[in-house]
């Protein structure tokens, strides 16, 4: 399904359309929605993707979360 370091907004994103939302119309930052769609997919990778773990660069010094990244073990 994903390879390794498939970005974890890659998921997020198609969530969300499952859901009917659009990403791109989501705010970037503060980035709410997105945190919460970030959030149902690093639930998805542990629920469904057993051999996958989700890692996240450290958050900038803006505040802003680093970037995740869907990894295979």
């Amino acid at each position: 399904m994903f390879k390794d370091n498939t970005p974890l907004d890659h998921l997020a994103s198609d969530l969300a359309a499952d859901a009917g939302q659009a990403w791109k119309d989501m705010a970037d930052f503060p980035g709410y929605k997105r945190t919460i769609w970030r959030d149902t997919a690093k639930l998805h990778v542990r629920r469904h993707i057993p051999d996958a773990r989700v890692e996240c660069l450290p958050s900038g010094w803006d505040g802003k979360e680093g970037v995740c990244f869907i990894r295979k073990r």
